[in-house]
């Protein structure tokens, strides 16, 4: 969606809430791919949908309460032109067209009967006056014609440029440059070029620079670092969870300064291998992997990344399975790799 391609977006995301009814993500996107081909009534159901399934997300009440606003003036719109054009259908049936009465036989006098002029009829209709060349014929005015202040005649377009003009434009006619004899007025000069543009674009509309290979690099470094203690009071206090390897990352990242202004651009899923040491001895560990699927400028820093494929090795010991769900797979854990994931995002932002 974030490259521009609407309707890939939407199949995409129609797909996915076609395959996992509960996917959160898949609803949002698919009201943001609805809101961008114009569809508010779409887009409202998808949010309303999303916001459903996690009540507590506050850009999805942010998404909802936009869509809501933005379908009111819609129809609020919709409303106006209907009634406007109701009352232009109601004035032109109080006004019927008045129907054109009889020709009078009088009105064109034989040709016979007019009296002699100066001036005579040419082949197109238009009375030209004898021996002037130069004066308007009766259908020039409607095709477009004007008179110079030299008394020539001219297109209505042609622009007529005073002397005073000429001498602020100055000489302007071609002039040829000696390659083998550059002076300080013909000699190439390198174009100014400030922070966020290009020679080729001065004025800084859009200037876009992958940093894909950066992104990766640090964010896999980042995330090696989560990990998280448990507390005393919990069932196995001391314990430790850790990522011990980033199994899969794919995604791109960039950033986009338009008009001076930076916009950043990424997204990435990945597959993360977590390990849990038990025990004051730390031979007992319990090993998994869990899938962070979208991450990405659209989540709120703060706000939390959903997770899918949440799994346990079946080698880790019998009756931990609620003690990783609480400090692996909900909490503990989880929570060090959002902040982590916060961390690079603002260190992305600080770097470009």
């Amino acid at each position: 969606l974030q490259m521009g391609k609407v309707s890939e977006a939407l199949e995409s995301a129609d797909s996915a809430c076609e395959n996992d009814p509960s996917y959160v993500k898949a609803h949002w996107r698919r009201g943001q791919a609805c809101n961008a081909i114009g569809n508010t009534a779409d887009a409202l159901a998808s949010f309303e949908k999303a916001l459903s399934l996690e009540p507590a997300n506050k850009t999805l009440k942010r998404e909802v309460e936009a869509a809501k606003v933005k379908k009111e003036q819609e129809e609020k719109l919709l409303a106006a032109a209907k009634e406007a054009k109701e009352a232009e259908a109601e004035t032109e049936v109080a006004e019927p067209p008045k129907a054109a009465g009889p020709a009078r036989k009088d009105a064109v006098k034989p040709a016979s009967s007019a009296k002699p002029t100066s001036s005579t009829k040419t082949s197109n209709n238009a009375v030209k006056v004898e021996g002037d060349t130069d004066l308007f014929t009766t259908s020039d005015h409607v095709r477009g014609y004007k008179i110079r202040s030299d008394g020539k005649k001219t297109s209505y377009f042609d622009r007529e440029i005073s002397e005073e003009t000429k001498q602020l434009i100055g000489d302007i006619a071609p002039k040829r440059i000696d390659p083998n004899n550059p002076t300080e007025d013909n000699a190439p000069k390198p174009l100014p070029v400030t922070e966020g543009t290009s020679a080729w674009n001065k004025a800084g509309t859009w200037e876009e620079r992958d940093v894909t290979s950066w992104a990766k690099e640090t964010l896999e470094a980042a995330l090696l670092t989560s990990d998280y203690v448990l507390p005393e009071g919990s069932p196995s206090p001391g314990a430790r969870a850790t990522v011990s390897k980033v199994a899969k990352l794919d995604g791109h990242a960039s950033y986009a300064t338009v008009r001076g202004k930076k916009r950043y651009i990424y997204e990435f899923a990945f597959t993360l291998d977590w390990v849990l040491t038990l025990g004051d001895d730390h031979t007992k560990t319990c090993h998994g992997k869990v899938t962070f699927p979208d991450v990405d400028g659209t989540v709120e820093l703060g706000d939390g990344y959903d997770i899918v494929d949440y799994h346990v090795d079946g080698s880790s010991p019998a009756g931990t399975g609620p003690l990783l769900e609480r400090f692996v797979r909900d909490g503990g854990l989880r929570e060090s790799i959002h902040n982590k994931i916060d961390d690079w995002v603002r260190l992305l932002r600080a770097t470009y």
